[in-house]
């Protein structure tokens, strides 16, 4: 298994129709003509992709984007619980659209997936991670990467109602930074090429109601070259 940082359009766009595909297959989304499935918040200059490559093939995949002043996707579901870590002066980065095609996968599958992607936070001196996880995925998260529940249990209306709860961990507490997994990620933070990562459009992005209701918007606007709303 290769992993890299997606570094063109294509690469992106062949990891959020993994995404896509995981999603429609377990019934979290409506199928879209584009067969791709993200968030308009991705669709940034502030975020990297990591996929996985199996013999030439991408088969998982996830995402993270930094915190700007336009927010974050769990801002939808969590925004108080989110503006209070941000009072305290905390830099946030969400990680999410994690997928995987190789159908039943393995616990260290998923942590390579995790620790690689949470390198960008490293890179990019973001150390407060927060995600959206399935309750029944709590324990996996929390005693590995050292995440704690920092809500309450919601209904994730942009995937069918799933259930969702949100999950923080700050890189550097002590007792998150003695996990081995997050001294891994601490220790070697440049073994990932987030320099030369894909950036939409510097400085710029789609607005949510240009994004849509699908994300035949966002494709359309790349492929046509369009003028990209200023930042």
């Amino acid at each position: 298994m290769q992993y890299k940082v997606a570094s063109s359009i294509s690469e992106v766009i062949d990891a959020w129709c993994v995404v896509y595909r995981q999603y429609l297959a377990a019934s979290l989304i409506a199928p879209n003509e584009m067969s791709v499935f993200t968030f308009p918040e991705y669709i940034s200059n502030n975020t990297a992709v990591l996929l996985g490559k199996k013999m030439g093939r991408t088969v998982c995949t996830v995402s993270a984007v930094l915190d700007s002043d336009r927010g974050l996707p769990l801002d939808n579901y969590y925004s108080e619980e989110l503006n209070s870590l941000r009072g305290e002066g905390r830099k946030l980065i969400e990680i999410g659209l994690l997928a995987d095609a190789r159908g039943a996968s393995k616990m260290n599958q998923i942590v390579d997936l995790m620790s690689g992607i949470a390198r960008f936070g490293v890179y990019s001196d973001h150390h407060d991670f927060v995600v959206g996880v399935h309750p029944r995925r709590v324990n996996f998260f929390s005693s590995v990467f050292g995440f704690k529940p920092f809500g309450q249990v919601k209904d994730y209306g942009k995937l069918r109602t799933a259930p969702v709860i949100l999950l923080h961990a700050h890189g550097k507490d002590l007792d998150v930074n003695s996990l081995q997994i997050n001294s891994e990620i601490y220790g070697d933070p440049a073994k990932f090429d987030f320099v030369n990562r894909y950036q939409f459009n510097p400085n710029n992005f789609i607005t949510p109601n240009e994004f849509g209701v699908s994300v035949e918007n966002f494709i359309q606007t790349l492929w046509k070259n369009k003028t990209l709303q200023p930042a």
